[in-house]
């Protein structure tokens, strides 16, 4: 990645697939009875399923972003939504989530091909780790410890399109602005 100007508009960026109004409001029901009496959470309103992200970029690279994302054939992807779990799986517990399962791998491919056009780009390199399709539904205030969670009853749904976001963060927490929509084919 090449380096960064004093004098470059930076955007902090990330691409995700957005969720159907019915999905974010049915998890952020589960979310309010969940996470009721726990007050060391602050809850994620700004749900999405990652599939990269990019980091601090300049703003004159993000067409780049849009011509190399507009190249990928996006198909709808059928997922699940599975009972949560807190991350990481060791040590002090920052963030709960929900994983989502798929069946046909549909989803994998997508992040596969999001991140293989992005890093066409000189501007990401995949993360080494393998890639977890998940919601994350809250963020611990200090690292803390699991507790009981309640059964998640969300049905499935489908992702029909992508967003490549700018995200700046605020105390209350990040504000997402889509900068370009890539809807399925």
């Amino acid at each position: 990645m090449s380096p960064v100007r004093a004098d470059e508009e930076i955007r902090r960026l990330f691409v995700a697939g957005d969720l159907p109004v019915e999905t974010r409001h049915a998890v952020e029901v589960w979310q309010r009875t969940a996470f009721a009496s726990h007050e060391g959470l602050r809850l994620n309103h700004a749900l999405h399923i990652t599939l990269a992200f990019l980091g601090n970029v300049p703003q004159a690279r993000v067409p780049e972003l849009t011509e190399a994302l507009s190249q990928v054939s996006l198909r709808p992807c059928d997922v699940a939504v599975a009972e949560p779990v807190f991350l990481p799986v060791r040590g002090a517990k920052r963030v709960v989530v929900l994983p989502l399962l798929e069946r046909g791998g549909e989803l994998a491919r997508l992040q596969a091909d999001v991140a293989c056009a992005l890093a066409s780009t000189g501007l990401f390199e995949a993360e080494r780790r393998p890639w977890l399709p998940h919601l994350t539904v809250a963020r611990f205030r200090r690292p803390g410890q699991p507790f009981s969670l309640q059964n998640v009853n969300i049905p499935g749904f489908c992702v029909v399109r992508v967003v490549l976001y700018s995200s700046l963060l605020e105390r209350a927490g990040a504000v997402h602005t889509p900068l370009a929509v890539f809807p399925a084919s």
